[in-house]
């Protein structure tokens, strides 16, 4: 019998929503994909209305501490690159609770990201993916995947989760697409706050604390076999199969 695939407008979070090993979406030198989201003012956006431009994206959530214990960091290196587009892309609530529940209605997407500014300090432009997510299912589908998009729209760098000492560098040595694509466990838990995470999980509630806290054995081990796949073959799988 066929296990039914998970929902991507999850009420609750499981670590099956996920699939670890399997990066979706354009590598490093592959063309983007272009998309077209919304700002706060109903407008919609295209990628390709940056065409031209150095472009950063990243995905996050109002529930997403992977993103919300980054944002200074961010802030600094788009400071250091003020050639660069720095664009964050709101999905879906990654851990959604009894106080901030999984998006119903694009009003409810709204909401979620009109918080960002004033609850966590957001500075970059914030662009509203489509109620199902177009754009995220496009680009992996992971929680706080990041990409670097070059003048041309190749993609220049990617990785699985934001790790700003790689996106730094990536900025920094812009004369071919950089393969690295992964943050190791150790990478993106190095500078994840107790305090961070524990205020963005009440922002979903006590069922966003309580999911997270009963996840956390099976996302260690998740995070730790694509840790050797990666070592091992230097690079995810682009297709099942592959």
């Amino acid at each position: 019998m066929t296990e039914k695939p998970f929902p991507y407008l999850n009420s609750r979070f499981a670590v099956k929503m996920y699939d670890y090993d399997l990066f979706i979406g354009p590598a490093a030198g592959d063309p983007a994909i272009d998309f077209t989201v919304t700002d706060f003012d109903g407008n919609p956006v295209r990628l390709s209305d940056f065409r031209g431009q150095w472009v950063v994206l990243e995905t996050g959530s109002a529930t997403c501490s992977q993103y919300t214990k980054n944002i200074d960091r961010i802030a600094a290196i788009a400071a250091d690159f003020p050639d660069v587009e720095f664009l964050l892309i709101y999905v879906r609530e990654a851990h959604p609770g009894e106080r901030k529940g999984q998006h119903k209605t694009f009003a409810d997407k709204l909401d979620g990201a009109r918080l960002l500014p004033g609850k966590y300090g957001e500075r970059r432009r914030i662009l509203i993916d489509t109620l199902d997510g177009d754009m995220h299912r496009a680009y992996g589908a992971m929680p706080n995947v990041v990409y670097v998009i070059n003048p041309d729209g190749i993609v220049h760098y990617r990785c699985d989760w934001m790790f700003p000492e790689g996106l730094r560098d990536a900025l920094t040595h812009r004369d071919a697409p950089v393969a690295d694509e992964h943050a190791s466990m150790k990478q993106i838990n190095a500078a994840r706050s107790f305090w961070v995470g524990l205020r963005t999980m009440w922002t979903g509630g006590l069922l966003a604390l309580w999911d997270f806290a009963r996840a956390m054995p099976a996302m260690w081990y998740q995070h730790k076999q694509i840790d050797a796949f990666y070592k091992k073959h230097g690079k995810f799988r682009q297709h099942l199969g592959d």
